[in-house]
């Protein structure tokens, strides 16, 4: 795994969850107002406070990117035994600005070399999309 930056990939992942392709499914996520979500990176499946949500097009992209990220590096998925990524999110209703969502999301890649992880949040004058 010589090439591969696990931290770096964590780090990337994070920024494609808070980046323009979570536009898919943000009023989804405006909508349940406030939560924690979980993804399984490797399997695309998704949660928000422990129960299991429809397909996540987010999912989708943070897999193909990760299996991406691998490929470069001339792995495939099996070359780690877990990649997850955490985000609590709460909506903001700022003036004139209704259904904005403030995200801090944590993701983890596990090696077998060790637990890899990076955080990334969006800030009070960004907007995820």
């Amino acid at each position: 795994m010589a090439d591969f930056d696990a931290e770096r990939c964590a780090a990337d992942l994070c920024r494609v969850f808070l980046g323009w392709r979570l536009r898919e499914d943000y009023d989804a996520l405006v909508a349940l107002e406030e939560g924690s979500l979980r993804v399984d990176v490797l399997s695309g499946e998704a949660w928000c406070d422990g129960e299991p949500l429809p397909p996540l097009f987010i999912a989708g992209e943070l897999r193909r990117e990760l299996e991406a990220a691998l490929g470069r590096a001339g792995l495939g998925p099996e070359a780690l035994r877990a990649a997850e990524l955490d985000a609590l999110f709460a909506r903001e209703d700022a003036a004139g600005r209704a259904g904005r969502l403030r995200i801090a999301c944590r993701c983890t890649l596990t090696t077998d070399a060790g637990r890899f992880a990076a955080e990334a949040r969006t800030g009070e004058s960004d907007t995820v999309l």
